[in-house]
């Protein structure tokens, strides 16, 4: 990949570092392997930040090669799973909206074999390439060396005019030393028939003979080592320099795979031609290849492999080995490891087989892979993959993988806020786990129902379901189950201002995972006992547990987690009084969140730092990034995202005096709030706009809205909302000179911040009663 910057007639002005020209198309790796991903995107954005773009086009050559770079991310990125962290996501996510929206006039030209999907609302004109002319074609094939007429008019009869297969048809030619001769007898062979029937075939029959079995065989494998070659072929070659012969053709290459040494590969597209040619000549022979392949791993001690080459042959006599190498990386949190494993089910040539004998087997990694993508704030992957789980599960009637398939969306359409949605979701996945029989994703789908009740503030209801969901996983002996009954009630808890209860709650979580080994676990909970201690105003308690979290994630790799958790430690701060380390905070934490795709915590980051200026009183610039964060919820498509965003900006135009605005802002989010079925957002959004309200001198307004707050908070049955509208209503009452009305209501506020603890809120309530005492 290229990316060159030139202005309109003239030469290039930016010759960026990010060049991953890769010379030969038989090598598209072989400049990356030294090449450190984050360092070269770095210096592009340097670069086009200081360049004056306008009347300016850049020019992106190879876009599919965005992609290549992603087999990189697990050594340089320092953490998280594999695909997480995909370069092709943030280049047209994050890097075009932000350099388009930066750079007036600028244009952007992308090229290449696959579609980049732009974010909505960048306007873009899509042109396909036909094939070349016959001087177009002769053009290309003189720049690679071949001048010869006849050579180019007979690639340009087999291949019609095909960038692609005229490139490997090039490439071919120059590697096997073809003439034009041998161009009139491949003419022959594949007379009338489209070029991926026969150039395999073709290419393997310009392979000597003596070498031919041997690159076929080391086509089976997924790395390439003497040993297994010789394993796969059940005999030595004769040749002595056979593995050195292998290893000298450009389409095998020495790299990186995940964790591991180099070692030598064939080139994609070489090998899944080879393999598919194989499967459909000799299926049998690929057959019994694969076999051998698995004997050798075995004897070798390497399971993965093992696994990979019993499914590749259609063996699923080890799916229970799989099942455990998955549950064994789930439960460390290993989640390199864990898609790795799930790959040996979902790559192309043991899906395509698996489809046919196997179909539950393929939706059942498909929606683990999705589960995965759901944990990394990767939301829309996650769908992604759902859905096709869920297609692949109906289409075979397997009950089981629908309804886990479901489970999952309605888990999706829970973290973005649709939460009639995820009800529909999640109740269709437990009526189906009823009609299978499924006690295991049935508890599963009661504990997020649970979660989704608790957010829709129906307590009662959410206390139902995690009762059902502790009931069925103690009938499966599943203690993991068990933890998160007891994380998701103390969550739910701490949500109604029950810190207590909420902290005993978390405890018992952090027990069942500290049993289990489970570090993520012990992390969440631990991540959520420091936010209860801050609220209750103990900063000692509160790092002492968020540092302990902060440490688990960091070592298990968690990024999503350590974000969230920077997060926390923000507030800490800011209540610490120190807004500068609050704001780093949030920016470590936005980082993170960018480097795993998580759009949604990026946006929530930017939104929290709003609030931080707030409290400095930079109001312009929190105003600014309201509407940075309230764009990118509306690509987003986060309706609580929205709401928020149009709370804080009521709150700021009411500190800065702009009462008018501030009450239609407020206004709209009461309503927002309501729409989506959010008691809390729509509590806070009333109490704000009574606050207006007061400051407008239209006390008969502000109590309307100070009451209505409370008739919330009193449906929410939290009793840190009671106590905060009852607050509110004392404030209201006050201004329109009902002193004792007033006394009562600071006096029902105290009251409950005593019992929650919260000393500070408590005193300032007492405070507001001795005004409304002196005003009597």
């Amino acid at each position: 990949m290229k990316a060159t910057m030139i202005a309109r007639g003239k030469g290039s002005i930016i010759d960026s570092p990010l060049s991953l020209d890769a010379g030969s198309v038989t090598e598209p790796l072989a400049n990356l392997r030294a090449l450190n991903r984050s360092k070269l995107v770095r210096a592009l954005c340097d670069d086009l930040r200081t360049a004056d773009l306008s009347g300016r086009v850049l020019f992106v050559d190879t876009t599919e090669r965005l992609y290549y770079l992603d087999e990189l991310a697990h050594f340089e990125a320092g953490g998280g799973a594999r695909g997480a962290d995909e370069i092709g996501h943030w280049f047209a996510n994050r890097f075009v909206p932000h350099l388009l929206r930066a750079s007036k006039g600028l244009k952007l030209v992308l090229a290449g074999r696959e579609e980049v999907a732009m974010k909505p609302g960048v306007r873009c004109r899509r042109r396909v390439l036909r094939n070349w002319s016959s001087s177009d074609s002769d053009a290309y094939l003189a720049s690679r060396g071949h001048v010869i007429d006849g050579f180019q008019q007979a690639v340009y009869r087999l291949c019609k005019g095909h960038p692609g297969w005229t490139s490997m048809l090039s490439d071919t030619a120059a590697i096997l030393d073809w003439n034009e001769m041998d161009l009139f007898e491949l003419e022959r062979v594949a007379r009338d028939r489209p070029a991926e029937e026969w150039l395999p075939r073709v290419f393997l029959s310009r392979i000597p003979e003596h070498r031919r079995a041997v690159v076929v065989a080391a086509a089976t494998l997924r790395s390439v080592a003497k040993e297994a070659v010789t394993a796969v072929l059940a005999e030595t070659p004769k040749d002595e320099q056979w593995f050195e012969s292998l290893t000298a053709y450009s389409f095998v290459q020495l790299r990186r795979v995940y964790r591991q040494r180099s070692s030598w590969h064939i080139h994609p597209l070489v090998r899944g031609a080879i393999l598919s040619h194989l499967g459909g000549q000799e299926p049998l022979r690929l057959k019994e290849w694969h076999g051998r392949a698995a004997t050798y791993f075995s004897r070798a001690g390497d399971l993965e492999e093992e696994l990979y080459h019993r499914f590749c042959s259609g063996d699923t006599s080890m799916e229970g080995e799989w099942h455990h190498l998955f549950r064994s990386a789930n439960l460390a949190c290993d989640y390199d490891s864990g898609l790795r494993v799930i790959e040996l089910i979902t790559v192309h040539e043991v899906r395509e087989g698996l489809l046919r004998t196997r179909p539950g087997l393929v939706s059942h990694a498909l929606t683990l892979r999705s589960d995965i993508a759901l944990h990394q704030g990767r939301l829309d992957d996650a769908i992604l993959e759902a859905h096709q789980a869920l297609r692949i599960a109906r289409e075979a009637e397997c009950v089981r993988e629908e309804a886990k398939a479901l489970l999952i969306l309605g888990c999706v359409a829970e973290r973005r806020s649709e939460l009639t949605k995820a009800k529909g979701l999640l109740g269709e996945a437990f009526d189906l786990c009823l009609a299978s029989d499924d006690t295991q994703n049935g508890a599963n789908s009661q504990l997020h129902l649970g979660a989704v009740a608790a957010r829709q503030a129906d307590y009662v209801k959410a206390s139902e379901c995690f009762g059902v969901a502790a009931k069925l996983f103690r009938a499966t002996g599943d203690e993991l189950g068990e933890g998160n009954v007891h994380w998701e009630h103390g969550t739910a808890l701490r949500r109604v201002g029950r810190l207590a209860e909420s902290r005993e709650a978390l405890r018992l979580a952090a027990g069942k995972y500290r049993a289990l080994g489970f570090r993520l676990g012990v992390a969440n909970a631990l991540r959520e006992e420091g936010g209860i201690y801050l609220r209750e105003g103990r900063a000692r308690k509160s790092r002492n547990a968020l540092d302990e979290a902060l440490g688990l994630y960091r070592e298990i790799g968690d990024r999503l987690g350590e974000a969230a958790c920077l997060t926390e430690l923000s507030f800490l701060e800011l209540s610490d009084g120190d807004p500068d380390a609050a704001r780093g905070l949030l920016r470590n934490a936005a980082a993170l969140y960018a480097s795993i795709g998580n759009e949604l915590g990026v946006a929530d980051t930017t939104l929290l730092s709003a609030q931080v200026l707030v409290h400095q009183g930079v109001l312009d610039e929190a105003l600014e990034h309201v509407n940075r964060a309230s764009t990118a919820y509306g690509h987003l498509e986060s309706r609580l995202g929205r709401a928020n965003c149009l709370l804080l900006s009521g709150v700021i135009k009411q500190v800065t005096g702009a009462l008018p605005e501030a009450s239609v802002s407020l206004a709209r989010a009461v309503h927002a709030f309501r729409e989506i079925g959010n008691a809390q957002g729509e509590r806070l959004a009333l109490g704000e706009r009574s606050r207006v309200a007061v400051l407008e001198r239209d006390a008969d307004l502000a109590v309307r809205l100070a009451r209505r707050a409370v008739k919330v908070s009193s449906f929410m049955g939290s009793k840190a909302a009671m106590a905060e509208s009852m607050v509110a209503l004392g404030t209201a009452e006050l201004a329109k000179g009902r002193a004792r009305e007033a006394m009562q209501a600071f006096g029902a506020g105290r009251r409950l911040f005593d019992e929650l603890g919260i000393a500070r809120q408590a005193q300032e309530a007492s405070r507001m009663m001795l005004l409304s005492g002196a005003v009597l």
